[in-house]
Protein backbone atom coordinates (compact mmCIF):
# COMPACT_ATOMS: atom_id res chain seq x y z
CA UNK A 1 0.00 0.00 0.00
CA UNK A 2 2.60 2.76 0.74
CA UNK A 3 4.19 1.78 -2.54
CA UNK A 4 1.83 2.07 -4.34
CA UNK A 5 1.11 5.67 -2.79
CA UNK A 6 4.77 6.35 -2.71
CA UNK A 7 4.20 5.69 -6.95
CA UNK A 8 1.27 7.78 -7.12
CA UNK A 9 3.13 10.59 -5.31
CA UNK A 10 6.08 10.23 -7.62
CA UNK A 11 3.88 10.55 -10.63
CA UNK A 12 1.91 13.59 -9.44
CA UNK A 13 5.42 15.10 -8.92
CA UNK A 14 6.52 14.18 -12.61
CA UNK A 15 2.95 15.32 -13.53
CA UNK A 16 3.10 18.58 -12.14
CA UNK A 17 7.00 19.03 -13.19
CA UNK A 18 6.38 18.16 -16.76
CA UNK A 19 2.87 19.95 -16.40
CA UNK A 20 5.00 23.30 -16.05
CA UNK A 21 7.04 22.72 -19.37
CA UNK A 22 5.39 24.39 -22.36
CA UNK A 23 6.02 26.03 -25.73
CA UNK A 24 8.51 28.18 -23.95
CA UNK A 25 10.34 25.63 -21.62
CA UNK A 26 13.46 26.38 -23.06
CA UNK A 27 13.63 29.76 -22.55
CA UNK A 28 14.25 29.87 -18.60
CA UNK A 29 17.69 28.96 -17.53
CA UNK A 30 20.00 30.44 -15.02
CA UNK A 31 17.19 31.51 -12.55
CA UNK A 32 17.93 33.01 -9.54
CA UNK A 33 15.76 31.51 -6.40
CA UNK A 34 16.98 33.06 -4.01
CA UNK A 35 13.65 34.73 -1.78
CA UNK A 36 13.90 37.29 0.27
CA UNK A 37 12.72 36.76 3.24
CA UNK A 38 10.35 39.74 4.99
CA UNK A 39 7.81 38.28 5.99
CA UNK A 40 8.88 40.12 9.58
CA UNK A 41 9.72 43.50 7.14
CA UNK A 42 6.66 46.05 7.68
CA UNK A 43 8.20 47.50 4.45
CA UNK A 44 7.19 44.21 2.15
CA UNK A 45 4.00 42.59 1.13
CA UNK A 46 3.20 39.39 0.20
CA UNK A 47 1.72 38.85 -3.29
CA UNK A 48 0.42 35.89 -3.86
CA UNK A 49 0.25 35.02 -7.78
CA UNK A 50 -2.83 32.39 -8.30
CA UNK A 51 -2.32 30.26 -11.50
CA UNK A 52 -4.61 28.46 -13.19
CA UNK A 53 -4.27 25.98 -16.14
CA UNK A 54 -7.23 24.75 -17.60
CA UNK A 55 -7.00 21.54 -19.49
CA UNK A 56 -7.93 23.06 -22.96
CA UNK A 57 -4.40 22.02 -24.71
CA UNK A 58 -3.16 25.39 -26.67
CA UNK A 59 0.02 24.33 -28.13
CA UNK A 60 2.51 21.93 -27.96
CA UNK A 61 6.20 21.03 -28.82
CA UNK A 62 8.26 18.42 -30.94
CA UNK A 63 11.67 18.50 -30.79
CA UNK A 64 13.12 17.28 -34.54
CA UNK A 65 16.06 15.03 -34.22
CA UNK A 66 17.21 15.06 -37.83
CA UNK A 67 15.82 16.26 -41.09
CA UNK A 68 16.56 14.86 -44.43
CA UNK A 69 15.73 15.44 -47.88
CA UNK A 70 12.49 16.90 -46.09
CA UNK A 71 12.19 13.80 -44.16
CA UNK A 72 11.56 14.14 -40.40
CA UNK A 73 12.61 12.14 -37.73
CA UNK A 74 10.67 13.94 -34.59
CA UNK A 75 10.34 12.86 -30.87
CA UNK A 76 7.85 14.49 -28.67
CA UNK A 77 9.20 16.94 -25.67
CA UNK A 78 8.71 16.94 -22.52
CA UNK A 79 5.03 18.78 -22.95
CA UNK A 80 2.41 17.87 -21.47
CA UNK A 81 -0.83 16.51 -23.56
CA UNK A 82 -4.44 17.09 -23.48
CA UNK A 83 -5.33 13.37 -22.25
CA UNK A 84 -2.85 13.58 -19.19
CA UNK A 85 -4.99 16.26 -17.91
CA UNK A 86 -8.39 15.33 -15.15
CA UNK A 87 -8.52 18.41 -13.69
CA UNK A 88 -7.55 21.66 -13.50
CA UNK A 89 -3.77 22.42 -11.73
CA UNK A 90 -3.33 25.54 -9.46
CA UNK A 91 0.25 26.88 -9.03
CA UNK A 92 0.59 29.69 -6.34
CA UNK A 93 3.91 31.85 -6.66
CA UNK A 94 4.80 34.03 -3.63
CA UNK A 95 6.94 36.62 -3.46
CA UNK A 96 7.73 39.77 -1.12
CA UNK A 97 7.69 43.50 -3.17
CA UNK A 98 8.44 46.70 -1.59
CA UNK A 99 5.19 48.44 -0.07
CA UNK A 100 5.86 51.22 -2.42
CA UNK A 101 4.74 49.85 -5.43
CA UNK A 102 1.50 49.33 -4.28
CA UNK A 103 0.14 52.94 -4.95
CA UNK A 104 2.32 52.68 -8.41
CA UNK A 105 -0.05 49.83 -9.09
CA UNK A 106 -3.83 49.84 -9.68
CA UNK A 107 -4.15 46.41 -10.15
CA UNK A 108 -1.84 45.86 -6.60
CA UNK A 109 -4.18 48.61 -5.15
CA UNK A 110 -7.18 46.95 -6.33
CA UNK A 111 -6.30 43.53 -5.03
CA UNK A 112 -5.39 44.67 -1.57
CA UNK A 113 -7.34 42.79 1.24
CA UNK A 114 -7.85 44.76 4.26
CA UNK A 115 -8.67 42.12 6.80
CA UNK A 116 -9.08 43.66 10.73
CA UNK A 117 -7.22 40.81 12.10
CA UNK A 118 -4.17 40.74 9.93
CA UNK A 119 -3.79 44.56 10.10
CA UNK A 120 -4.15 44.40 14.01
CA UNK A 121 -1.42 41.85 14.24
CA UNK A 122 1.82 44.02 13.88
CA UNK A 123 4.81 43.41 11.85
CA UNK A 124 2.62 40.59 9.70
CA UNK A 125 2.44 41.32 6.35
CA UNK A 126 -0.95 42.14 4.37
CA UNK A 127 -1.70 40.04 1.20
CA UNK A 128 -2.41 40.61 -2.47
CA UNK A 129 -3.80 37.76 -4.28
CA UNK A 130 -3.75 37.85 -8.15
CA UNK A 131 -5.25 35.26 -9.84
CA UNK A 132 -4.49 34.59 -13.54
CA UNK A 133 -5.68 31.68 -15.69
CA UNK A 134 -3.43 29.80 -18.97
CA UNK A 135 -4.77 26.94 -21.19
CA UNK A 136 -2.01 24.06 -21.04
CA UNK A 137 1.35 25.42 -23.44
CA UNK A 138 0.87 28.65 -22.68
CA UNK A 139 3.99 29.61 -20.24
CA UNK A 140 2.65 31.55 -16.86
CA UNK A 141 5.39 33.85 -15.20
CA UNK A 142 7.40 32.26 -12.59
CA UNK A 143 9.14 33.46 -9.17
CA UNK A 144 12.11 35.28 -11.28
CA UNK A 145 10.41 36.38 -13.59
CA UNK A 146 7.78 38.39 -11.41
CA UNK A 147 10.83 39.53 -9.04
CA UNK A 148 12.71 41.13 -12.50
CA UNK A 149 9.78 43.05 -13.56
CA UNK A 150 9.24 44.49 -10.28
CA UNK A 151 13.20 45.47 -10.20
CA UNK A 152 12.54 47.04 -13.30
CA UNK A 153 9.66 49.11 -12.43
CA UNK A 154 12.01 51.01 -10.32
CA UNK A 155 13.95 52.12 -13.19
CA UNK A 156 11.41 52.44 -16.09
CA UNK A 157 11.59 56.04 -16.14
CA UNK A 158 15.63 56.27 -16.82
CA UNK A 159 15.22 55.45 -20.13
CA UNK A 160 18.89 55.22 -20.94
CA UNK A 161 19.01 52.09 -17.70
CA UNK A 162 15.90 50.66 -18.80
CA UNK A 163 16.58 50.38 -22.21
CA UNK A 164 20.19 49.17 -21.32
CA UNK A 165 19.06 46.77 -18.98
CA UNK A 166 16.14 45.07 -21.50
CA UNK A 167 18.81 44.65 -24.12
CA UNK A 168 21.20 42.30 -22.05
CA UNK A 169 18.59 40.13 -21.51
CA UNK A 170 17.88 37.10 -23.96
CA UNK A 171 14.95 36.19 -25.85
CA UNK A 172 14.29 33.68 -22.94
CA UNK A 173 13.71 35.93 -20.57
CA UNK A 174 11.88 38.71 -22.33
CA UNK A 175 8.71 36.66 -22.30
CA UNK A 176 8.67 36.14 -19.05
CA UNK A 177 8.94 39.86 -18.33
CA UNK A 178 6.35 40.54 -21.14
CA UNK A 179 3.82 38.30 -19.31
CA UNK A 180 4.65 39.80 -16.21
CA UNK A 181 3.93 43.20 -17.39
CA UNK A 182 0.75 41.66 -18.70
CA UNK A 183 0.02 40.50 -15.72
CA UNK A 184 0.80 43.30 -13.14
CA UNK A 185 -1.26 45.90 -16.47
CA UNK A 186 2.08 47.67 -16.86
CA UNK A 187 1.60 49.21 -20.76
CA UNK A 188 4.98 50.91 -20.32
CA UNK A 189 7.33 47.52 -20.05
CA UNK A 190 5.11 45.95 -22.45
CA UNK A 191 5.74 48.48 -25.08
CA UNK A 192 8.76 48.67 -24.96
CA UNK A 193 9.37 44.89 -24.88
CA UNK A 194 7.32 44.43 -27.96
CA UNK A 195 9.55 47.13 -29.81
CA UNK A 196 12.35 45.30 -28.88
CA UNK A 197 10.52 41.79 -29.68
CA UNK A 198 10.06 43.83 -33.41
CA UNK A 199 13.37 45.13 -33.70
CA UNK A 200 14.57 41.93 -35.41
CA UNK A 201 10.79 39.58 -35.39
CA UNK A 202 10.52 36.02 -37.16
CA UNK A 203 7.85 33.34 -37.01
CA UNK A 204 8.49 31.72 -34.04
CA UNK A 205 8.48 34.53 -31.64
CA UNK A 206 5.33 36.12 -33.92
CA UNK A 207 3.58 33.05 -33.07
CA UNK A 208 4.38 33.01 -29.30
CA UNK A 209 3.85 36.61 -28.89
CA UNK A 210 0.34 35.89 -30.47
CA UNK A 211 -0.73 33.62 -27.96
CA UNK A 212 0.47 35.16 -25.34
CA UNK A 213 -1.26 38.62 -25.95
CA UNK A 214 -4.52 36.55 -26.33
CA UNK A 215 -3.90 34.06 -23.80
CA UNK A 216 -3.06 37.56 -21.05
CA UNK A 217 -5.77 39.68 -23.18
CA UNK A 218 -3.00 42.27 -23.84
CA UNK A 219 -4.23 45.49 -26.04
CA UNK A 220 -1.13 43.86 -28.79
CA UNK A 221 -3.64 41.33 -29.40
CA UNK A 222 -5.29 43.23 -31.80
CA UNK A 223 -2.15 43.83 -34.04
CA UNK A 224 -2.11 40.02 -34.88
CA UNK A 225 -5.71 40.33 -36.39
CA UNK A 226 -7.29 43.46 -36.46
CA UNK A 227 -6.03 47.08 -35.24
CA UNK A 228 -2.83 48.69 -33.57
CA UNK A 229 -3.11 52.05 -32.89
CA UNK A 230 -4.25 53.98 -36.24
CA UNK A 231 -3.63 51.45 -38.58
CA UNK A 232 -5.49 48.41 -39.62
CA UNK A 233 -2.86 45.26 -39.45
CA UNK A 234 -3.94 41.59 -39.22
CA UNK A 235 -0.06 39.85 -38.79
CA UNK A 236 -1.44 35.73 -38.37
CA UNK A 237 -4.01 36.43 -41.83
CA UNK A 238 -1.39 37.99 -43.33
CA UNK A 239 1.11 35.20 -42.29
CA UNK A 240 -1.11 32.36 -44.00
CA UNK A 241 -2.07 34.55 -47.01
CA UNK A 242 1.81 35.36 -47.78
CA UNK A 243 2.60 31.33 -47.05
CA UNK A 244 -0.17 30.74 -49.46
CA UNK A 245 0.84 33.02 -52.24
CA UNK A 246 -1.87 35.12 -52.28
CA UNK A 247 -0.84 38.24 -50.42
CA UNK A 248 1.85 39.11 -52.77
CA UNK A 249 3.65 42.03 -50.89
CA UNK A 250 2.21 44.06 -47.54
CA UNK A 251 2.53 47.17 -45.98
CA UNK A 252 3.33 45.37 -42.75
CA UNK A 253 6.87 46.43 -42.12
CA UNK A 254 6.88 43.32 -39.32
CA UNK A 255 5.90 41.28 -41.87
CA UNK A 256 8.57 42.15 -43.90
CA UNK A 257 11.20 41.30 -41.39
CA UNK A 258 9.52 37.77 -41.00
CA UNK A 259 9.99 36.78 -44.79
CA UNK A 260 13.67 38.34 -44.93
CA UNK A 261 14.36 36.19 -41.77
CA UNK A 262 13.61 33.05 -43.38
CA UNK A 263 10.16 32.36 -43.55
CA UNK A 264 9.56 29.71 -45.44
CA UNK A 265 6.40 28.53 -47.50
CA UNK A 266 5.92 25.65 -45.50
CA UNK A 267 6.44 26.53 -42.08
CA UNK A 268 2.84 27.46 -41.50
CA UNK A 269 0.47 24.11 -42.72
CA UNK A 270 -2.52 22.70 -41.40
CA UNK A 271 -2.57 19.67 -38.80
CA UNK A 272 -6.31 19.02 -38.59
CA UNK A 273 -9.12 21.82 -39.24
CA UNK A 274 -8.29 23.74 -36.51
CA UNK A 275 -4.68 23.43 -35.73
CA UNK A 276 -1.71 25.09 -37.02
CA UNK A 277 1.86 23.64 -37.71
CA UNK A 278 4.63 25.54 -37.24
CA UNK A 279 7.91 24.35 -38.33
CA UNK A 280 11.24 25.31 -37.45
CA UNK A 281 14.69 24.08 -37.66
CA UNK A 282 14.63 22.28 -34.52
CA UNK A 283 11.18 22.22 -33.36
CA UNK A 284 7.66 21.83 -34.43
CA UNK A 285 4.96 23.76 -32.73
CA UNK A 286 0.69 22.65 -33.23
CA UNK A 287 -1.17 25.67 -32.06
CA UNK A 288 -4.98 25.10 -31.66
CA UNK A 289 -6.29 27.88 -33.50
CA UNK A 290 -9.65 28.11 -31.91
CA UNK A 291 -7.95 30.44 -29.69
CA UNK A 292 -7.97 33.06 -32.03
CA UNK A 293 -11.75 32.23 -32.22
CA UNK A 294 -12.74 36.06 -30.53
CA UNK A 295 -10.38 37.67 -32.71
CA UNK A 296 -11.58 36.13 -35.68
CA UNK A 297 -15.55 37.16 -34.85
CA UNK A 298 -14.51 40.88 -34.00
CA UNK A 299 -12.83 40.91 -37.14
CA UNK A 300 -16.29 39.57 -39.06
CA UNK A 301 -18.44 42.14 -37.17
CA UNK A 302 -16.05 44.91 -38.28
CA UNK A 303 -16.78 43.92 -41.57
CA UNK A 304 -20.09 43.09 -41.61
CA UNK A 305 -21.15 46.72 -41.70
CA UNK A 306 -20.33 46.69 -45.14
CA UNK A 307 -21.63 43.03 -46.03
CA UNK A 308 -25.21 43.61 -44.31
CA UNK A 309 -28.17 44.72 -45.81
CA UNK A 310 -29.40 48.38 -44.86
CA UNK A 311 -32.36 48.73 -42.72
CA UNK A 312 -33.22 52.38 -43.79
CA UNK A 313 -33.08 53.94 -46.50
CA UNK A 314 -29.44 55.69 -47.77
CA UNK A 315 -28.07 57.94 -50.15
CA UNK A 316 -24.31 58.38 -51.73
CA UNK A 317 -22.81 59.82 -54.70
CA UNK A 318 -20.71 57.68 -56.88
CA UNK A 319 -17.46 59.43 -58.36
CA UNK A 320 -15.45 58.17 -61.14
CA UNK A 321 -11.72 59.03 -61.27
CA UNK A 322 -12.06 62.15 -59.40
CA UNK A 323 -8.67 63.47 -60.62
CA UNK A 324 -8.74 62.48 -64.08
CA UNK A 325 -8.28 65.40 -66.85
CA UNK A 326 -11.20 66.00 -68.67
CA UNK A 327 -11.79 63.90 -71.50
CA UNK A 328 -9.22 61.26 -71.03
CA UNK A 329 -11.12 58.93 -68.11
CA UNK A 330 -12.40 56.50 -70.53
CA UNK A 331 -9.21 55.39 -71.70
CA UNK A 332 -6.41 56.18 -69.23
CA UNK A 333 -6.17 53.40 -66.40
CA UNK A 334 -5.96 52.83 -63.18
CA UNK A 335 -9.91 53.94 -63.33
CA UNK A 336 -10.39 54.69 -59.19
CA UNK A 337 -14.56 54.74 -58.02
CA UNK A 338 -15.35 56.36 -55.05
CA UNK A 339 -18.31 56.10 -52.65
CA UNK A 340 -19.01 58.98 -50.67
CA UNK A 341 -21.40 59.75 -47.90
CA UNK A 342 -23.63 62.93 -47.35
CA UNK A 343 -20.22 64.33 -45.17
CA UNK A 344 -18.65 63.40 -48.36
CA UNK A 345 -16.66 60.89 -46.30
CA UNK A 346 -15.21 58.80 -48.28
CA UNK A 347 -16.97 54.69 -47.66
CA UNK A 348 -15.27 53.12 -50.51
CA UNK A 349 -13.19 52.39 -53.26
CA UNK A 350 -13.00 50.69 -56.45
CA UNK A 351 -9.91 50.20 -58.54
CA UNK A 352 -9.67 48.66 -62.32
CA UNK A 353 -6.17 48.57 -63.95
CA UNK A 354 -7.34 47.60 -67.29
CA UNK A 355 -10.42 46.93 -69.24
CA UNK A 356 -12.32 43.97 -68.66
CA UNK A 357 -9.58 43.18 -65.52
CA UNK A 358 -11.08 42.57 -62.32
CA UNK A 359 -12.11 45.25 -59.96
CA UNK A 360 -11.05 45.54 -56.64
CA UNK A 361 -13.29 47.42 -53.90
CA UNK A 362 -10.90 48.30 -50.67
CA UNK A 363 -12.17 50.06 -47.18
CA UNK A 364 -10.58 53.65 -47.79
CA UNK A 365 -8.07 54.88 -50.54
CA UNK A 366 -4.19 54.02 -50.06
CA UNK A 367 -1.01 54.52 -52.31
CA UNK A 368 -1.22 50.85 -53.78
CA UNK A 369 -3.95 48.88 -53.63
CA UNK A 370 -3.55 45.13 -52.51
CA UNK A 371 -5.45 42.34 -52.84
CA UNK A 372 -5.90 40.62 -49.50
CA UNK A 373 -4.75 43.31 -47.76
CA UNK A 374 -5.83 44.84 -44.28
CA UNK A 375 -8.32 46.93 -46.17
CA UNK A 376 -9.75 44.60 -49.06
CA UNK A 377 -13.08 43.70 -48.94
CA UNK A 378 -13.83 41.94 -52.51
CA UNK A 379 -13.77 42.19 -56.19
CA UNK A 380 -15.97 42.24 -59.50
CA UNK A 381 -15.01 39.74 -61.89
CA UNK A 382 -15.81 40.28 -65.80
CA UNK A 383 -17.47 37.03 -67.28
CA UNK A 384 -19.04 36.00 -70.52
CA UNK A 385 -17.18 39.28 -72.25
CA UNK A 386 -18.82 41.94 -69.83
CA UNK A 387 -22.40 40.52 -70.47
CA UNK A 388 -21.91 38.84 -67.04
CA UNK A 389 -20.38 40.18 -63.61
CA UNK A 390 -19.75 38.04 -60.13
CA UNK A 391 -19.23 40.06 -57.25
CA UNK A 392 -16.89 38.34 -54.21
CA UNK A 393 -16.34 39.08 -50.64
CA UNK A 394 -12.70 39.29 -48.78
CA UNK A 395 -12.40 35.47 -48.53
CA UNK A 396 -10.01 33.43 -49.90
CA UNK A 397 -10.64 30.80 -52.99
CA UNK A 398 -12.52 28.22 -52.82
CA UNK A 399 -10.15 25.86 -53.90
CA UNK A 400 -7.72 26.55 -51.08
CA UNK A 401 -10.15 25.90 -48.41
CA UNK A 402 -8.27 22.89 -46.85
CA UNK A 403 -5.19 25.17 -46.74
CA UNK A 404 -6.66 27.52 -43.51
CA UNK A 405 -7.76 26.72 -40.07
CA UNK A 406 -11.51 27.69 -39.59
CA UNK A 407 -10.80 30.71 -37.25
CA UNK A 408 -7.78 32.29 -39.70
CA UNK A 409 -10.22 33.26 -41.93
CA UNK A 410 -12.68 31.74 -44.36
CA UNK A 411 -13.84 31.18 -48.26
CA UNK A 412 -14.78 33.56 -50.60
CA UNK A 413 -19.00 34.27 -50.90
CA UNK A 414 -20.96 35.06 -54.03
CA UNK A 415 -22.03 38.55 -53.17
CA UNK A 416 -23.51 39.43 -56.33
CA UNK A 417 -24.10 37.57 -59.79
CA UNK A 418 -25.14 40.23 -62.53
CA UNK A 419 -26.81 38.91 -66.14
CA UNK A 420 -27.36 41.55 -68.90
CA UNK A 421 -29.79 40.47 -70.87
CA UNK A 422 -30.44 43.58 -73.31
CA UNK A 423 -27.93 44.59 -75.88
CA UNK A 424 -25.81 47.82 -75.34
CA UNK A 425 -28.42 51.27 -77.00
CA UNK A 426 -27.87 54.37 -77.35
CA UNK A 427 -31.32 55.75 -76.31
CA UNK A 428 -32.04 52.91 -73.48
CA UNK A 429 -30.74 51.60 -70.57
CA UNK A 430 -29.01 47.86 -70.31
CA UNK A 431 -31.30 45.65 -68.51
CA UNK A 432 -30.25 43.24 -66.16
CA UNK A 433 -31.05 40.59 -63.60
CA UNK A 434 -29.11 40.39 -60.01
CA UNK A 435 -28.92 37.28 -57.79
CA UNK A 436 -28.04 39.42 -54.34
CA UNK A 437 -26.58 37.25 -52.01
CA UNK A 438 -28.46 38.32 -48.01
CA UNK A 439 -26.24 37.62 -45.18
CA UNK A 440 -28.62 37.58 -42.68
CA UNK A 441 -30.86 34.99 -44.12
CA UNK A 442 -27.55 33.56 -46.29
CA UNK A 443 -29.61 32.88 -49.61
CA UNK A 444 -30.00 34.73 -52.45
CA UNK A 445 -32.73 37.53 -53.20
CA UNK A 446 -33.48 37.85 -56.87
CA UNK A 447 -33.97 41.64 -58.20
CA UNK A 448 -34.36 42.68 -61.65
CA UNK A 449 -34.20 46.34 -63.71
CA UNK A 450 -37.40 47.99 -63.79
CA UNK A 451 -38.43 48.49 -67.28
CA UNK A 452 -38.65 52.20 -68.59
CA UNK A 453 -41.59 53.11 -70.27
CA UNK A 454 -41.29 55.52 -73.35
CA UNK A 455 -42.83 58.73 -73.43
CA UNK A 456 -43.85 59.35 -77.09
CA UNK A 457 -44.05 63.17 -76.64
CA UNK A 458 -40.84 63.48 -75.88
CA UNK A 459 -39.26 60.42 -78.30
CA UNK A 460 -37.77 58.78 -75.52
CA UNK A 461 -37.36 56.10 -72.79
CA UNK A 462 -37.78 57.77 -69.00
CA UNK A 463 -37.92 56.17 -65.41
CA UNK A 464 -39.35 58.22 -62.43
CA UNK A 465 -35.90 58.79 -60.61
CA UNK A 466 -36.63 62.74 -59.51
CA UNK A 467 -34.09 64.31 -58.73
CA UNK A 468 -31.59 61.22 -58.51
CA UNK A 469 -31.03 61.54 -62.46
CA UNK A 470 -30.71 64.86 -63.49
CA UNK A 471 -29.33 64.21 -66.92
CA UNK A 472 -30.40 61.29 -69.22
CA UNK A 473 -28.45 58.52 -69.60
CA UNK A 474 -27.95 54.36 -70.31
CA UNK A 475 -27.11 54.54 -66.38
CA UNK A 476 -30.47 55.70 -64.58
CA UNK A 477 -32.10 52.64 -63.46
CA UNK A 478 -34.14 51.08 -60.71
CA UNK A 479 -33.73 47.73 -59.28
CA UNK A 480 -36.86 46.15 -57.63
CA UNK A 481 -37.68 42.71 -56.59
CA UNK A 482 -38.38 40.38 -59.41
CA UNK A 483 -42.09 39.62 -59.95
CA UNK A 484 -45.18 39.47 -62.28
CA UNK A 485 -45.21 42.26 -65.03
CA UNK A 486 -46.51 45.60 -63.52
CA UNK A 487 -46.73 44.80 -60.56
CA UNK A 488 -45.40 46.80 -57.66
CA UNK A 489 -42.46 45.21 -56.08
CA UNK A 490 -40.04 46.46 -53.36
CA UNK A 491 -37.31 48.82 -54.14
CA UNK A 492 -33.54 48.15 -53.44
CA UNK A 493 -32.14 50.83 -55.41
CA UNK A 494 -31.55 53.52 -57.48
CA UNK A 495 -29.45 54.92 -59.79
CA UNK A 496 -28.69 58.36 -61.91
CA UNK A 497 -26.58 60.56 -63.23
CA UNK A 498 -25.93 63.94 -61.92
CA UNK A 499 -22.87 65.23 -64.50
CA UNK A 500 -20.00 63.81 -66.50
CA UNK A 501 -18.16 62.31 -63.48
CA UNK A 502 -20.61 61.82 -60.57
CA UNK A 503 -23.63 59.91 -59.93
CA UNK A 504 -25.93 58.99 -57.36
CA UNK A 505 -26.98 55.90 -55.34
CA UNK A 506 -30.20 55.30 -53.01
CA UNK A 507 -30.52 52.09 -51.45
CA UNK A 508 -33.06 50.71 -49.92
CA UNK A 509 -33.34 48.15 -46.93
CA UNK A 510 -32.21 44.58 -48.34
CA UNK A 511 -28.98 45.82 -49.98
CA UNK A 512 -25.46 45.67 -48.70
CA UNK A 513 -23.35 49.22 -48.80
CA UNK A 514 -20.95 46.69 -50.64
CA UNK A 515 -23.79 45.71 -53.25
CA UNK A 516 -24.89 48.74 -53.86
CA UNK A 517 -21.33 50.42 -54.72
CA UNK A 518 -20.21 47.28 -56.71
CA UNK A 519 -23.61 47.31 -58.78
CA UNK A 520 -22.96 50.87 -59.38
CA UNK A 521 -19.33 50.40 -60.22
CA UNK A 522 -20.25 47.79 -62.74
CA UNK A 523 -23.15 49.57 -64.52
CA UNK A 524 -20.53 53.31 -64.84
CA UNK A 525 -18.07 50.62 -66.29
CA UNK A 526 -20.12 48.98 -68.43
CA UNK A 527 -21.88 51.63 -70.48
CA UNK A 528 -23.52 51.76 -73.69
CA UNK A 529 -21.65 52.80 -76.95
CA UNK A 530 -22.50 56.20 -76.22
CA UNK A 531 -24.61 58.38 -74.17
Amino acid sequence: MQNNQSEIKNYQQEKEERFQQSLFKDQIQNIDSTIQEASNNPDFVKVIVICTFTNETIATKEKIICSDNDVQNVEKDDVVEQQDLSDCVKIEIVIYIERTFIECSKLLKSNYIEKLDVIKVKWNPQIIQLPICSANGIRIPNEYDIKQFFKLSKIKNNNEEFTKQIHSMDTKHLFGLLISSLVFQDAQIEEAIFELFFQNINLENAIKLLLITVQYESKKQHYFYKYHHSSIYRLIKHLYYFSKGLLKETYDNHLQKIVQNGMKPKQLQIEKPNFIKLITQLHIFKINSTILYPLFKQQESHLFQYYKPVRERKSFTVYRNLDCPEGREQSDFPHLYYLKNKENQTVLVAVQYEIQGDILIFQEYQEKFIKYNDNYLGLIEFKNQGREFIVYDDGYPEYMENNFPQWIGRKKRRMLVLDYFSEKRYDKPRLFDVKCFNVNTNQYDEIITKEPHYDESKGSYSLQLGEIALIPSTRNFILQKKGENNAEQQVYLCHGKQNRHTFHLELHEGISVFQGFCISVVSICSKGSCE
